[in-house]
């Protein structure tokens, strides 16, 4: 989350853009954004870095929000290494499909990775007793993201999908092997 916000301020600073001026697709390029000509070129690197650069301030502030109330509530129950898994590799798929599927476009944002979180939160909240509020955040997440994509794009985003089947299926790898444990002593 920290992360995000200091990138915000770097790639402001860096692009000579004020604090709150949107930051273009085009020039997050140049800074760790990816696309399907980046990865192509091997530069694998960009679906991670990718993930702490953003577009506009507000929906940043929307994302680490959203990050911020989620991985609270999971890192407490789950621990800061299975909330850090589920947060990098959730935002890897999200945006390794958002490449894969529309390589013309540029990807940024941590919203694969809070989609990933959402996921988990709503399959492994009972299981891991994360508290209520996580699960009507995740609600208002995921209402104000559908709308956010319908509204712009037309459609919800392959990144947004595919990050949140990624936090689902996190859910049978990472709690699945600890329910076993239980089970057998």
């Amino acid at each position: 989350m920290v992360i995000a916000g200091l990138a915000w301020l770097f790639v402001a600073d860096e692009l000579g853009l004020s604090m709150f001026q949107q930051q273009k697709s085009s020039l997050l390029l140049q800074v760790g954004a990816v696309n399907g000509k980046t990865l192509g070129d091997g530069q694998i690197w960009r679906l991670l870095t990718s993930q702490f650069l953003h577009v506009n301030f507000l929906h940043m502030v929307f994302n680490l929000i959203g990050i911020y109330l989620l991985a609270s509530a999971i890192e407490r129950t789950a621990g800061t290494t299975r909330l850090a898994v589920i947060y990098v590799v959730g935002g890897t798929i999200g945006q390794s499909a958002s490449v894969l599927l529309r390589p013309e476009l540029v990807s940024s944002g941590a919203s694969q990775a809070l989609m990933a979180l959402c996921g988990f939160t709503l399959l492994a909240y009972r299981r891991l007793s994360l508290p209520r509020y996580a699960v009507f955040c995740c609600a208002a997440i995921l209402a104000m993201q559908v709308a956010l994509d319908l509204y712009v794009s037309g459609a919800i985003k392959p990144g947004h999908s595919f990050g949140f089947m990624a936090g689902l299926a996190s859910v049978a790898l990472l709690l699945f092997p600890r329910l076993q444990a239980e089970h057998d002593a």
